[in-house]
């Protein structure tokens, strides 16, 4: 195990000596308006949209999506179709090696946008096939000026600070979530400032302690500040609460957090990264968790031997490198950490995640501006409540084939 972490600190600096020139994507913020019949400059070139006007309206389309295949060996431990780091808690998940193919990730999406004088009215639906080989709604919003209504992203979360890895939702401990949400964003200049309630009816309460069910009585509020692609930080306040009513149990609890990424270019074709997360009662913002893994994180909750309503505090934190060796060919190597503050003492705990450490290096080649292929290896350190350590290893190809 020494030797995989020694192996990815020693890698590490090799982005930065690396530094060559490159052509860097031209990306257009979100929100720009798209003219019939060019592309939607949204995001890295895959992401560009051609679209077409619907006869006889103001309201032009687009569809979108992509084919992804993943092709996965695993050394250790069966860390699942999408990678999920805390599969190496089950020691029903071990293994002396699996290999598997999966293309649950591939996704179509659908978009409009009608204008309406000088405003525009959009909306976007997407899903994917992950991570039961059926559709599922990822996305369904809609836009009209500041205001943003139904699934999206959580306002607690940042890209700018997420590298490019091949793992479906980025390394682990990096804010994450697709709650139902009202949305008011307001620009000026190059500050973004964003204030969203969302749906709170996700949080997990322990068993351990007492079985009770719970509600929750208001939504989470989240607020968000951006500068540039550079920094943002972000805020959540959420209320947690038992059901007198059918549990007999009368307890409220407040959990907070705070979120923030950073993105620093070195020289023209490298980039630093940087996360941070950290509050209490944060167990959903933790990562995409597909069921069969998230009964080895910490709850948002859970109830003490004193009958009380108690928060987890967790805390994560995220550092990596991205580099384009030159305009088809890229690179990321990172680590991320995350700790989850659970009893000791307490026996029901002893077999769920107290520290998770996700580890990659990867290397992806952009055939085009709808297709690449790429490798990538993963780590994962993990250390249980009860101090056991165990660590996986995973190798991942993909090739990705965007319309």
């Amino acid at each position: 195990m020494q030797a995989k972490k020694t192996l990815m600190l020693a890698l590490l600096p090799a982005g930065i000596l690396a530094a060559q020139s490159s052509l860097a994507f031209d990306v257009v913020e979100a929100g720009q308006p798209v003219v019939t019949g060019e592309p939607s400059r949204v995001g890295a070139p895959w992401n560009h949209r051609s679209t077409f006007n619907i006869p006889g309206t103001n309201t032009d389309v687009a569809f979108g999506g992509y084919v992804k295949l993943d092709m996965l060996y695993d050394f250790d431990y069966d860390l699942g179709e999408i990678t999920d780091p805390l599969r190496a808690a089950d020691p029903g998940n071990e293994t002396d090696g699996k290999t598997r193919f999966t293309a649950q990730e591939s996704r179509l999406n659908f978009r409009t946008q009608t204008r309406f004088g000088d405003e525009m009215l959009r909306t976007y639906v997407e899903g994917h096939f992950a991570p039961d080989d059926k559709f599922n709604l990822r996305h369904a919003y809609g836009e009209y000026g500041p205001f943003l209504a139904g699934k999206s992203w959580t306002n607690f979360m940042h890209f700018l600070g997420t590298p490019r890895i091949l793992k479906l939702g980025g390394p682990i401990g990096y804010a994450t979530g697709r709650p139902e949400q009202l949305r008011y964003t307001h620009q000026a200049g190059a500050n973004t400032f964003a204030v969203a309630l969302e749906n709170a009816d996700q949080f997990s309460v322990s068993p351990v302690g007492g079985d009770l069910d719970t509600e929750t009585p208001l939504p989470d509020l989240t607020l968000r500040y951006r500068y540039k692609r550079n920094f943002g930080v972000s805020g959540v306040v959420r209320r947690f609460a038992s059901n007198e009513a059918t549990s007999g149990v009368d307890e409220e609890v407040t959990a907070y957090g705070i979120a923030a990424q950073g993105a620093l270019p070195l020289g023209g074709s490298t980039t630093l990264k940087g996360n941070l997360m950290a509050g209490t009662g944060l167990g959903n913002y933790l990562d995409y968790v597909p069921p069969i893994g998230a009964r080895f994180r910490a709850p948002d909750a859970f109830l003490d031997a004193g009958g009380s309503l108690e928060t987890v505090d967790l805390q994560s934190y995220g550092i990596a490198l991205d580099h384009r060796w030159n305009a088809d060919w890229s690179s990321s190597i990172g680590t991320s950490l995350v700790n989850q503050d659970l009893p000791k003492e307490v026996a029901g705990f002893q077999d769920l995640a107290e520290t998770v450490q996700f580890s990659h290096v990867n290397l992806i080649w952009d055939i085009n501006d709808r297709l690449s292929v790429g490798a990538e290896y993963q780590y994962v350190d993990l250390e249980k409540v009860s101090g056991e350590e165990v660590d996986a290893s995973r190798v991942m190809a993909s090739a990705q084939f965007h319309f």
